[in-house]
């Protein structure tokens, strides 16, 4: 179930404007007449009751850390679920205030739209605003795309799932960075495969002179990938992610299996810079979607992300080791305990190895075109390599202090070259994605037939859920553009229209997807879109080259994708 909301302010009045399926609006009785249309000369007060029930009630605003009293409903209307007023801010307001729909209108109640204009009143226009709005409670599963209209006429967009609490819609470097801290610990807490390799990396090392370097090694190697990632520096090959996570359970079983034969603890630094390059990029994945909400303060976030989870790694690593001190001398042997510890946690990470490796089998990978851009990349990686080099001369300087005892260069060598290609990938984004993208939904490869059909499929069973503006622009670019085809429809098709999961026809599917490549301005061919798994997993979704940027249409055009 999709939610739109323009927020903006205009003197001493803030507006929103909301527009939510008006099949959401539970125990409301909605007047109808005929075959079940919504019969619009006497739903204007359910309308009202329905928007102060589940949208005014729902949304709390604030400024400056000061509620706003409640909102007042300006205004309130059906809309057609074909209706575009909400593309952006001008259209919706002027929408909201104008001319109902005739009363003659046909419209079934759980395809309608329920739009609504709420005026709160603001003590200083200058004010930094924060939502709290309860949409979740609209649907089992939500997505809400708020945008922020500016002075200026420029728009910040969020687009979030569930309920993303107190939202600061101009957040300040401390709303930004108290956020952040909070949200690196809690991943890292909650990340049980991160966990493990923290104790298995500590668990043959309890003094605190090693302890010290080896994971200040771990901690710089995975700052280096994760903020590389999260500002834009990883592949978007589909596959990259999993290779990640496979690559983690690669490094539990390997630290574990080296626990048990007899770590070697003159080299463990280096294993832990090895690894640490790999979490850091899985550590990046949970926060790429989340930079939206750190306004201007990119750089403060990601830092602040980084100190969460060193904070949390120090607490875990303070409880963790006099534990196991105490285990060792009072419980059991150091050697058995060991041991022990190491088998299950490597029976563990085995399970999440091999699941891992058969999600990988599923992508093609191909060669990469000799070209331009494998130059460019060839650059990048030579710089990663620098990069490399440098953090690692200067880590073997400070580890000869801490361990008396100089690492083997040979080795060396061996785990800086495997993290050089991980962090070479990483800098190279069009080499990688060229790897596996074999066609461009910008082709043509779908009908227009397709798409006209898909429309009617999308009205008649889909809409009341989702809406055309749900499955294009800013929301849907978020989620799905530099994805391949195959993973759309599998959703589509396993997952809607909600009330009935895949009881459509292989062919109703097909055409659905083709309606929403047809919505985000992917042009139609002359060749029919099918439901082969290799032909969908061969196209990538794509945008569409708009002057030096890009976009995915017109309402991508207006609020614009952060990549």
């Amino acid at each position: 179930m999709a939610v739109q909301a323009f927020i903006a302010t205009s003197g001493d009045v803030v507006r929103m404007l909301v527009r939510v399926p008006l099949n959401a609006m539970r125990d409301v009785e909605f007047p109808t007449r005929g075959a079940g249309y919504l019969d619009l000369a006497r739903a204007d007060s359910t309308l009202r009751d329905a928007a102060q029930l589940w949208v005014a009630d729902a949304i709390e605003l604030s400024a400056d850390g000061a509620a706003l009293p409640k909102g007042r409903i300006a205004a309130v209307r059906a809309s057609l679920p074909s209706d575009r007023a909400f593309e952006d801010y001008a259209g919706a307001l002027a929408q909201v205030n104008g001319q109902r729909l005739d009363v003659a209108t046909e419209i079934p109640v759980p395809q309608a739209m329920l739009d609504v204009l709420l005026e709160f009143p603001a003590a200083s226009p200058d004010a930094r605003l924060a939502l709290r709005a309860r949409f979740a409670n609209l649907g089992v599963r939500t997505t809400t795309a708020v945008r922020v209209v500016y002075a200026g006429g420029t728009e910040r967009a969020y687009v979030y799932a569930g309920d993303a609490g107190l939202l600061q819609l101009e957040p300040s470097w401390w709303h930004a960075t108290s956020r952040f801290v909070v949200m690196g610990a809690t991943h890292l807490v909650q990340g049980i495969d991160h966990l493990l390799f923290l104790l298995c990396l500590i668990l043959p090392v309890r003094r605190i002179r090693p302890l010290v370097g080896i994971v200040t090694a771990f901690t710089i190697a995975h700052s280096m990938t994760l903020g590389a990632s999260a500002l834009g520096y990883a592949p978007s090959a589909l596959w990259f992610p999993s290779l990640v996570e496979l690559l983690i359970a690669v490094s539990i079983v390997f630290m574990a299996i080296e626990n048990i034969v007899g770590a070697n603890l003159e080299r463990r630094w280096l294993v832990a810079f090895g690894f640490g390059l790999v979490h850091g990029f899985g550590f990046s994945y949970v926060l790429r979607d989340s930079l939206q909400f750190a306004g201007a303060h990119l750089s403060t976030a990601l830092a602040a992300f980084n100190l969460g989870i060193e904070l949390a790694q120090l607490g875990v690593l303070m409880v963790t080791v006099p534990l196991l001190s105490w285990c060792f001398t009072r419980v059991v042997p150091e050697r058995t305990g060991r041991i022990v510890v190491s088998v299950l946690v490597a029976h563990s990470a085995w399970h999440w190895m091999t699941a891992r490796f058969e999600t990988l089998r599923a992508y093609q990978l191909r060669w990469p075109t000799l070209d331009v851009s494998l130059a460019i990349g060839a650059l990048r990686l030579a710089m990663g390599l620098l990069i490399i080099a440098g953090a690692a001369w200067a880590l073997s300087g400070l580890m000869t202090r801490l361990t008396s005892v100089r690492a083997r260069g040979s080795t060396l060598l061996v785990l800086m070259g495997a993290g050089t290609l991980l962090v070479g990938a990483a800098l190279t984004p069009r080499l990688v994605a060229a790897q596996d993208s074999t066609r461009t939904s910008m082709a043509g490869v779908y009908t227009d037939e397709q798409a006209t059909k898909g429309k009617e499929v999308f009205n008649g069973a889909c809409v009341g859920c989702h809406t055309s503006a749900s499955h294009s622009g800013k929301e849907f670019a978020t989620r799905w553009m530099g994805r391949m085809l195959w993973e759309f429809y599998d959703y589509v098709s396993r997952l809607m229209p909600d009330e009935a999961p895949g009881a459509l026809s292989e062919n109703e599917y097909v055409w659905v997807t083709a309606y929403v490549l047809k919505l985000n301005g992917m042009p139609p061919g002359e060749k029919e879109l099918s439901a082969d798994k290799d032909l969908l997993k061969s196209i990538r979704l794509d945008t569409v080259p708009i002057g030096g940027g890009r976009s995915t249409g017109a309402a991508a055009r207006r609020v614009g994708l952060r990549r």
